[in-house]
Order: C-alpha cells, then sequence, then structure tokens
C-alpha cells in the first residue's frame, strides 16, 4: 500500500507535467498523510493542477466517510468504489518519494523509496466527485498498488503503481472502453530505478514534516 508519501520539488510541477497552474500556493511535503489535500494532474485539453483531498469518496456515497486512499489493480474494475472513476476520473499523483514500515524485532522500522535519480514521479491515481446536500462539490483521490518489485518486496507486500513518464499522457487521455488495455500494461516499476533506506520514526506522527524525515538513519 502507500500510506504517506512526499512531494518537495513544487517549484518543478508545473515543467515536470507540462500543467496549468491555476492559483495554487504550494510547499514542500515531506510527510503527507491521508485526508490531506495535495495537486494531482487531471486532463481536459490540457494537463492541470488541481487540488484534491486524499483518501476516495464514491460519488455514490451518503457521506464522506468513505475515504480509500489506495486502490489495488486487480479486481479494479469490478470495485464498486472504482470501476466508475478508473474508466472516467484518471489522475496523475506528483511525488517525490514515498514511505513504506518493514516489522523488525525492534518494532515497525520506516522506509524511504524515491527514484535513484531523485527526479519527480506521478503515481497512477483515481479521483471521484462527491456533493453533499447543499449541493458543494468535493474532489477525492486514491493511489493504485499493485504487487511490489524485488526491492520493496524486502520490506512490504504491496506497492504504489509509478508510471515512467512515456506514461504519463496515456493514463490521462485512453478513452473508457480501452481502460482494460490500459490496466495491463501497467507493472511495478523496476527495482533498478529506486532507491530504498531507513529513516526517523518521526515520519510516524503526521505533525513532523520537514527534510529530516527523509534522511537516512544510520
Amino acid at each position: 500500500m502507500c500510506g504517506r508519501y512526499t512531494l518537495t520539488d513544487v517549484e518543478e510541477l508545473i515543467s515536470r507535467f507540462q500543467a496549468e497552474p491555476g492559483s495554487l500556493e504550494l510547499a514542500p511535503r515531506y510527510n503527507v498523510a491521508p485526508e490531506q489535500v495535495q495537486p494531482v494532474v487531471v486532463r481536459d485539453e490540457t494537463n492541470r493542477l488541481e487540488l484534491m483531498r486524499w483518501g476516495l469518496t464514491p460519488f455514490w456515497s451518503k457521506d464522506q466517510r468513505s475515504r480509500m486512499i489506495n486502490a489495488k489493480v486487480e479486481g479494479i474494475l469490478t470495485k464498486a468504489s472504482f470501476r466508475r472513476p478508473i474508466r472516467y476520473h484518471r489522475c496523475l499523483v506528483p511525488a517525490t518519494g514515498f514511505y513504506e514500515w518493514k516489522k523488525e524485532p525492534s518494532g515497525k522500522v520506516p522506509y524511504y523509496i524515491r527514484r535513484k535519480d531523485g527526479n519527480l514521479f506521478a503515481f497512477a491515481g483515481i479521483y471521484d466527485k462527491w456533493k453533499d446536500p447543499p449541493d458543494n462539490e468535493f474532489k477525492t483521490f486514491a493511489i493504485l498498488t499493485t504487487a511490489p518489485n524485488e526491492l520493496l518486496a524486502q520490506v512490504h507486500n504491496r506497492m504504489p503503481v509509478i508510471l515512467q513518464p512515456q506514461q504519463e499522457i496515456e493514463w490521462l487521455t485512453t478513452e473508457p472502453s480501452k481502460v482494460d488495455e490500459l490496466l495491463k500494461s501497467l507493472q511495478p516499476m523496476p527495482a533498478d530505478q529506486l532507491e530504498l533506506y531507513p529513516v526517523s520514526r518521526m515520519v510516524n506522527w503526521v505533525k513532523n514534516d520537514s527534510p529530516r524525515l527523509i534522511q537516512k538513519e544510520a
């Protein structure tokens, strides 16, 4: 799964994803947690940055309590909460890294995972639009997960779907009728493109959000 991630290179978002910025004011984040609002990339005729809350609420939900942060690729087309978003509401979730926890004799140890080149990347995401009784619209998103590569398998039995740059436009623009083929093209990012190392347990507390969190522990 993916339960925390980072987005530290916010000044590069516009150029990296060729996106219209709108009026967003963003700060580097080192400990993004569920239910927080973060930028995602959506596309009409062009890419656009938009703020959404992490934790998907289906459009048919009676309230906002249905907050699914992850969506398994396997069976996603048959899940009531995901089958509409995966066809009509796909997005990119920009990130610079993410955390996973490994069970060890001393307790759960957090590990930080990022691209070896340190570049921005995108998780494959889906979103939905939920309206309250007064008709106010709220947009929420979830991150797709898949089986881990050999690197991530050391710490967890799932990993987020990280798109290669050449896959990103396809993810945003594929027609609903061709989503089955699109899903088949998703593969775990090769282990040799990522690095993984232990970090401070400070990341366990959402209030902690600083560069210290992604420093390697001895």
